[in-house]
């Protein structure tokens, strides 16, 4: 008598990517302490910090974490004063992207020009320098590490004024922004109402891939 043995199939843990960032770059800090001029380090310790910074969820911190963002922020910009723009490259690559002219956007060339500008052998030496550089540079890693400390900036903001950087902005150019929350009935069914009391209902849409039976 034969027996079927079925298997389910197990789902993969979901990997703590921030803790592993923050640990990562925590163990470089150490390191760099017992040698300061080694480079290798330096450069450890700014990769790890650009990822742990540029997948960082800063929903519902407190004001003391937000700032503690920040703080990592002016280490990392510090950090890489000790670098060159051509060392920078073999930590971050430049996206081999060329149409930043066509739609008037940051790409490879703008980047390149942007650096070689600074001297691409010459220190960045300046916080300043390093921020400018950044923003300027055209790497997907950089950019998210740009956005979440603009967000950020923005939630600091909002706590102190009760708006965010981008809200004030529209205010101040005389154009209204309507807020939408989202809300979930007992059918499970999302909504997002604004503050007017406009809603409308929430619908997902079914992959391509997915057809009803008929």
């Amino acid at each position: 008598m034969l027996t079927l043995l079925t298997t389910t199939k197990k789902e993969r843990p979901k990997v703590d990517y921030e803790r592993i960032y923050l640990d990562c770059m925590v163990r470089g800090i150490k390191a760099k302490q017992l040698a300061p001029d080694d480079k290798t380090i330096t450069k450890r310790i700014i990769f790890y910090t650009v990822k742990y910074l540029s997948i960082i969820n800063i929903k519902g911190m407190s004001r003391e974490s937000l700032e503690g963002i920040l703080v990592f922020d002016q280490m990392l910009l510090n950090s890489i004063c000790e670098l060159t723009p051509a060392e920078l490259l073999t930590i971050f690559p430049v996206t081999k992207s060329y149409d930043g002219e066509k739609y008037e956007c940051k790409d490879y060339f703008s980047t390149m020009e942007a650096l070689q500008a600074h001297g691409l052998h010459e220190p960045i030496r300046s916080p300043e320098t390093a921020s400018h550089l950044l923003w300027d540079y055209m790497n997907p890693t950089l950019m998210m590490y740009q956005v979440h400390c603009m967000s950020v900036v923005s939630e600091l903001h909002s706590m102190e004024t009760g708006k965010g950087l981008m809200e004030e902005f529209f205010e101040d150019q005389g154009v209204k922004l309507t807020t939408f929350r989202k809300y979930e009935n007992d059918a499970g069914q999302t909504f997002m109402v604004g503050e007017d009391g406009q809603s409308f209902q929430v619908v997902k849409k079914i992959p391509r891939y997915l057809r009803p039976i008929q």
